[in-house]
């Protein structure tokens, strides 16, 4: 009973903030506070889609990045 109550609490209480979400904040730093980071405990399935997400969204912020800096060229050279 009380894990079905508490499950639904975290689900009330669970919004984003700026840009953050505030059950990933809760739970990074309950496992913080265990040692529980060392990930071992992970399946290497879950290890392997954590990375590649963590990877894609890296590159797509690189590949936007890029983008900016090369609009932000051709805007300063037409001005020149």
């Amino acid at each position: 009973m009380n894990r079905a109550r508490h499950e639904h609490q975290i689900k009330l209480a669970n919004y984003t903030h700026n840009g953050r979400n505030t059950f990933e904040d809760a739970l990074l730093a309950a496992l913080y506070e265990r040692g529980a980071l060392d990930l071992s405990w992970l399946s290497d399935d879950l290890i392997a889609e954590v990375r590649h997400r963590m990877i894609s969204t890296e590159w797509t912020r690189h590949k936007f990045r890029r983008k900016q800096r090369k609009q932000a060229l051709a805007i300063k050279e037409k001005a020149a």
